[in-house]
């Protein structure tokens, strides 16, 4: 029993210490980032070049992201990285 405490309380902690260093955090929004979609092989020039645009070129996550939605075909998610240097 005394086990089983010391597991709920100690886990009360590491939950606690995750949450308020997540809580500090804060996501880069300019610059460095890849949004990428899992859209099927483009048959097309025109989809081959935004492909290849999405996967080399960084840009603001805004931006990345649109780029994504815009050149997105069939797809059904896209992925969003940050680009540490």
């Amino acid at each position: 029993m005394k086990g089983i405490l010391t597991f709920v309380i100690g886990c009360f902690f590491i939950f606690s210490a995750s949450t308020s260093m997540a809580a500090n955090a804060k996501t880069i929004m300019d610059g460095q980032w890849l949004c990428t979609t899992n859209a099927s092989s483009a048959t097309n020039d025109t989809d081959k070049n935004a492909d290849k645009s999405m996967a080399n070129n960084q840009q603001s996550a805004v931006a990345a992201f649109a780029f994504a939605t815009q050149n997105c075909r069939d797809c059904t998610k896209i992925t969003c990285e940050f680009q540490s240097k």
